[in-house]
C-alpha cells in the first residue's frame, strides 16, 4: 500500500496534478498515524507480555511479586487477573506454611524431650534446644554431620543400625558423665517420596529408673528389717516351747527379748504405714502454736532416755515464738530429730534446739555434739533404711532406719526443706524449714 501511495504521489508531481498530490499527502498522513498507533500498541503489549512472563517466573520460583493491573479493554486482562489471583493464593499459602513451620519449631523447641532430624546424607538438619542440653553440646544451626554432636557410643550404634536396616529402633541408652543418666531413646526411620530422614528422640528417664530402684531397695530392705525381729521372736518362742520355759531365769530373759523385738517390729510397721500415709496425702490441721511450750512438752518423752546417757537438752526457742503449723507433722519431725540426736550423741553430750524466722519461712534447728556424719553419707542420709558406716552401727537406741526418711517425706508434703550440717567427731545440726502459712488460709 505504501508503494502504491508513493507511485501515486510521484505521478501527481510529474503531471502537476494538484488534487491528486493533496490526496496522496492525506493518504500518507493517515498511514503514518496508523503506523504510529500500531507501534504504540505493540510496545504496550510487549511490556505487558514481559510483565506476565516475569510474574509467571516469580510464581514458579515462589518469589513475591507486585500484582499486574491492565485496562479492561486489554486482551490480556483475563490472563493478568488469573495470574494475580494465583500469586495472591500462593503468597497466602506460603505465609500459612511459614507460620505453621514457626509454630512447629516453637513446639519442638519447648518439648521436654531431645529431638534431632538427620537426613540421608548423615547431616543434622534440625535439633531442638533440649537435645543440646541433654548432649551437653552446642549444636550448630548449619547443616553438619551428626557425629559432630553425638559422642555416646551406644546412641551412635543405634543410629547406625537404623541407617543400615531402614527400620526404627528403641532402647534405653546410658550416658555416663558427672552423674549417670538413662535416656529412653527412639530412632525412627521416616521414608519420604524419593528420600528418607531419621528422627532421634531421647527422653531422660533417670528419675523413673531411680524411683524403680528405690522401690526395689525399699522392698528388699523392708523384708530384711522385718525378717530380723520375726526371726528373733520365732526362735526364742520355739526355744521356750522346747523346754526353756521351765527355767524361770531363761523365761524372763527370753520374754524380754521377745517383747523388745515385738516393739521393734511394731515400730517398723508403723513407720512404713506413716510413709504410705504421707505419700497418699494427709489432712493437715493448721493452728497457731507457741513453739517453746510445744517443744518443751515434746521433750518430756525423751528426758529419761537422754538422762540415761547424761545428755542435756537445751530449749533455746524464744518464749514469744509463735508459728502456724500442723501439730502432728511438727510432733513427728521434732520427735525423729531429737531421737536421732540422742542415739548418735556422746555420753554427757548436749542437744540444742533453736528457732529463727523471716518473712518467708521459719526454721527449727536440732544440733547435737555427737559422732557426726561422714560427707560421703550426707547425700544418702534421707534414703529409706540407709545406714551410714560408723554413725549408724554405734546406735545406743534401736531404730527402724526410717526416721529421717519420714522427716524428709513430711517436709516435702508441707512444702518445706530439711538440711544437715555435720562434722565427724564434732556433731550434726539438722535444720527444718517451714514456709510461712497465713492464718486466714486455714482458719
Amino acid at each position: 500500500m505504501s508503494i502504491a501511495v508513493l507511485v501515486m504521489l510521484f505521478y501527481a508531481f510529474s503531471r502537476n496534478n494538484r488534487g491528486l498530490t493533496e490526496l496522496s499527502l492525506i493518504v500518507v498522513g493517515v498511514i503514518v498515524v496508523i503506523t504510529g498507533q500500531l507501534w504504540i500498541r505493540y510496545r504496550e503489549h510487549s511490556k505487558i507480555l514481559k510483565q506476565l512472563a516475569t510474574m509467571t517466573a516469580n510464581i514458579v520460583s515462589h518469589r513475591p511479586a507486585a500484582p499486574l493491573f491492565v485496562e479492561p479493554t486489554n486482551p490480556y486482562k483475563e490472563l493478568a487477573d488469573q495470574l494475580n489471583e494465583l500469586q495472591s493464593r500462593q503468597q497466602d499459602e506460603s505465609k500459612s506454611i511459614e507460620n505453621s513451620n514457626t509454630e512447629l519449631i516453637t513446639i519442638l523447641s519447648s518439648l521436654p524431650v531431645g529431638i534431632m532430624v538427620i537426613d540421608s546424607s548423615h547431616d543434622v538438619i534440625f535439633s531442638n534446644h533440649k537435645m543440646a542440653t541433654m548432649l551437653a553440646k552446642n549444636i550448630l544451626t548449619q547443616v553438619h554431620p551428626y557425629t559432630q554432636d553425638i559422642r555416646n557410643y551406644q546412641l551412635l550404634s543405634l543410629i547406625d543400625d537404623v541407617f543400615d536396616s531402614h527400620k526404627s529402633k528403641q532402647a534405653e541408652v546410658r550416658n555416663v558423665g558427672d552423674t549417670a543418666i538413662t535416656w529412653d531413646t527412639s530412632v525412627l526411620f521416616n521414608q519420604l517420596a524419593d528420600d528418607f530422614h531419621i528422627l532421634v528422640i531421647i527422653y531422660d528417664i533417670s528419675d523413673l529408673i531411680n524411683v524403680k530402684q528405690m522401690q526395689i531397695d525399699f522392698l528388699r530392705n523392708a523384708s530384711h528389717e522385718l525378717k530380723t525381729p520375726i526371726t528373733a521372736i520365732s526362735g526364742f518362742t520355739k526355744t521356750l516351747l522346747d523346754g526353756a520355759m521351765n527355767d524361770k531365769k531363761s523365761l524372763v530373759e527370753f520374754l524380754k527379748i521377745i517383747d523388745q523385738q515385738s516393739e521393734q517390729l511394731a515400730s517398723l510397721v508403723q513407720d512404713v504405714l506413716t510413709i504410705s500415709h504421707i505419700q497418699n496425702g494427709q489432712n493437715d490441721h493448721y493452728q497457731v502454736i507457741n513453739l517453746k511450750t510445744f517443744v518443751e512438752s515434746q521433750l518430756k518423752s525423751y528426758k529419761s532416755t537422754a538422762a540415761a546417757q547424761r545428755i542435756t537438752i537445751n530449749n533455746h526457742v524464744a518464749a514469744t515464738a509463735q508459728v502456724t503449723a500442723d501439730a502432728n507433722t511438727l510432733t513427728r519431725v521434732l520427735g525423729n530429730l531429737v531421737s536421732n540426736a540422742i542415739k548418735y550423741n556422746r555420753p554427757s553430750g548436749e542437744i540444742n534446739i533453736g528457732y529463727s524466722a523471716n518473712d518467708s519461712y521459719w526454721q527449727l534447728q536440732v544440733a547435737d555434739t555427737g559422732i557426726g556424719i561422714a560427707q560421703k553419707d550426707v547425700s544418702r542420709l534421707f534414703e529409706r533404711f540407709y545406714r551410714a558406716d560408723d554413725s549408724r552401727t554405734k546406735q545406743k537406741v534401736s531404730g527402724t532406719g526410717l526416721g529421717l526418711s519420714i522427716v524428709k517425706e513430711l517436709m516435702d508434703a508441707a512444702g518445706g526443706t530439711i538440711q544437715v550440717k555435720s562434722q565427724r567427731g564434732v556433731g550434726s545440726t539438722f535444720i527444718v524449714e517451714f514456709p510461712i502459712v497465713n492464718d486466714d488460709v486455714h482458719s
